[in-house]
């Protein structure tokens, strides 16, 4: 930073230098030094600079050092999302809120590439956001369902996530549909229909049908590993968990996946990653057990315990962490290598639905291809701002979708 300032003081360096140097700075500056000059302001909204600016900012080792946290309540279904700097010891350094939101209330799944997807149910929304830069691209609706049927307005899983070949942002989603007329919503139920959006086209298709009706359960935590995306589903809705089904970007095909010898309770297990491994904790008498998934194999890491405090596990966090929930709503770190267990300092008296692990990143949602194409003029202009909050003063927590069926009394 010093060096930056140096230059930008009447030292000038080397382009190829300057490039270098900002291509490792946090997003808040360079959004301030896009005001230096106009050279600037090119270098840093160019493609091949966003390009260079993902992989160095992200490489470095700190990555991931902040948590965006999600709540759920049973009333008004406002948004907050807060923020937690987090040093090694753990402590809470600070917090923001993301407020003004694209659309109220909305269900996130990401960040990738510090983008996030948000789906908003009922009403059907849908869009990608990118909070650093101010930035959303609302997404077309999907297509038609078969004739005679409608959407459920208040189920549907999705993934979002980079296709490992051809670098495109894509969204999976996985629609419940039914018979319109009322009666006939009871009985049978279809298998979910699979779409994918790609942002090179803009547009949704239809890949097909599931090989039957699962509820699928969307995650607490980021997963998507080498390109696959993995939810833990049931055969009834919201029943507890019976497999987990995963579908592929890269041969677009879906599996379904046995689950070990758990305790399967969706209120008291999740997803999460661990070493690069998709990994199964659940939460049972007070102990919590991780299994990974090796060559489809099942192997069980560990069981650490009784954790008479602990309530549910929620994902996990760098440095292969697990974080974990308190019976008095305190989110807990868990380190599996050494099996230590350290409060992180935030405690809310309801429940906490996701933990995200965000880092900020210049990537634009508008005409983009991956990382290596996009719009070289950033909405500065738009109302989406992060603005900081006394969350004391206020608090509004995110809804959970699949949150024992009460995403209606929202509405």
């Amino acid at each position: 930073m010093s060096v930056v300032m140096e230059t930008m003081t009447g030292h000038p360096l080397p382009e190829d230098v300057v490039i270098e140097i900002l291509s490792r700075l946090p997003v808040k500056n360079l959004l301030q030094f896009k005001c230096v000059c106009k050279s600037w302001y090119a270098i840093i909204t160019s493609p091949n600079f966003i390009s260079k600016h993902l992989r160095n900012y992200y490489s470095k080792s700190d990555d991931s050092d902040c948590l965006l946290i999600q709540y759920c309540v049973t009333q008004a279904g406002e948004l907050e999302s807060l923020e937690l700097l987090l040093d090694e010891t753990p402590k809470v350094l600070s917090y923001a809120s993301l407020g003004n939101m694209p659309f109220h209330s909305p269900f996130l799944c990401g960040p990738c590439d510090g983008i996030f997807y948000m789906y908003r149910d009922w009403y059907d929304f849908r869009a990608l956001w990118n909070p650093a830069v101010n930035e959303f691209k609302f997404l077309p609706p999907l297509p038609n369902p078969p004739s005679n049927f409608s959407y459920s307005p208040q189920y549907e899983a999705y993934g979002f996530g980079l296709h490992p070949v051809t670098k495109d942002y894509e969204v999976v989603v996985m629609k419940d549909y039914w018979r319109e007329k009322q009666e006939e919503r009871g009985g049978c139920r279809y298998p979910l229909l699979v779409f994918v959006y790609s942002s090179s086209t803009g547009s949704w298709r239809h890949w097909g049908d599931l090989s039957r009706y699962y509820y699928l359960q969307n995650n607490k935590c980021y997963i998507c590993i080498n390109g696959v995306f993995f939810w833990l589903g049931s055969y009834e809705i919201f029943g507890d968990p019976e497999v987990i089904i995963s579908f592929d970007m890269a041969t677009e095909t879906c599996q379904e996946i046995q689950l070990p010898d758990c305790s399967k309770s969706y209120k008291c297990q999740c997803l999460a990653t661990y070493q690069d491994s998709l990994a199964i904790l659940d939460v049972h008498e007070k102990f919590l057990h991780m299994w990974t998934l090796n060559e489809r194999c099942w192997v069980k890491i560990f069981s650490i315990g009784p954790l008479p405090e602990i309530s549910y596990p929620i994902g996990h966090w760098k440095n292969s962490k697990l974080i974990l929930v308190s019976d008095s709503g305190e989110l807990i770190l868990c380190d599996p290598s050494t099996q230590e267990i350290s409060g992180l300092g935030l405690t809310r008296r309801v429940r906490c639905v996701g933990v995200f692990a965000y880092k900020e990143s210049l990537v634009l949602v508008n005409n983009g291809k991956g990382c290596e194409r996009h719009n070289q003029k950033a909405d500065r202009d738009s109302d989406f701002v992060i603005r900081s909050r006394n969350a004391r003063k206020e608090e509004c927590f995110l809804m959970e979708s699949y949150y024992d069926g009460i995403s209606n009394l929202f509405d």
